[in-house]
């Protein structure tokens, strides 16, 4: 499944912004760079739910205007952001979409939408993230995120989880434990 982030129509963001940005939504003559940047967040986004999807297509006034493949999420209070990289010419995505029309339209009010593109199916599958070499929807085999953490526990802090947790504590921004 593909995520698509409608944009509205341009408008200043509210300051302070947490992507630091001077606007948000669709202008005339907006380039993908520009459109990633107003519609890659920030929205009321399902970790999970998004930990399935392989794509995100930003639309304005119904258009394509960006894809983008997702490489995580930001959180920023109770929203989030969508990181990643644009798609270019050449991606099978990028070439059915980019400038064409919404895909996904529908007649919800909603900006976040998903759904299924045929253009998706060669990449559904992909390694699980702990290294084991099982193909997954997802971006691990159920369990294996467990198997992922231990892993680097083991290797970076010599099995020792309170080292690990004191490690991510300390880089947080706000120098606490996760929420």
């Amino acid at each position: 499944m593909a995520l698509r982030l409608a944009l509205g129509n341009y408008r200043p963001a509210k300051q302070p912004d947490p992507l630091g940005r001077d606007y948000i939504g669709y202008f005339p003559r907006m380039t993908e760079a520009e459109a990633w940047q107003a519609g890659r967040g920030v929205w009321p986004l399902d970790q999970k739910v998004v930990a399935r999807e392989r794509f995100t297509l930003i639309t304005g006034q119904g258009v394509v205007r960006a894809i983008a493949e997702i490489g995580g999420l930001s959180v920023h209070g109770d929203k989030k952001a969508v990181e990643g990289r644009l798609l270019a010419p050449g991606h099978p995505m990028y070439d059915a979409y980019f400038n064409r029309p919404d895909p996904l339209a529908n007649a919800s009010r909603n900006s976040v939408t998903y759904g299924d593109l045929p253009e998706e199916e060669p990449f559904r599958l992909r390694p699980c993230g702990c290294g084991c070499g099982q193909d997954v929807e997802r971006a691990f085999v159920p369990g294996h995120e467990l198997r992922a953490i231990q892993s680097r526990v083991r290797e970076h802090f010599g099995g020792d989880v309170l080292a690990f947790v004191t490690w991510v504590d300390k880089q947080l921004p706000d120098g606490g434990t996760a929420a």
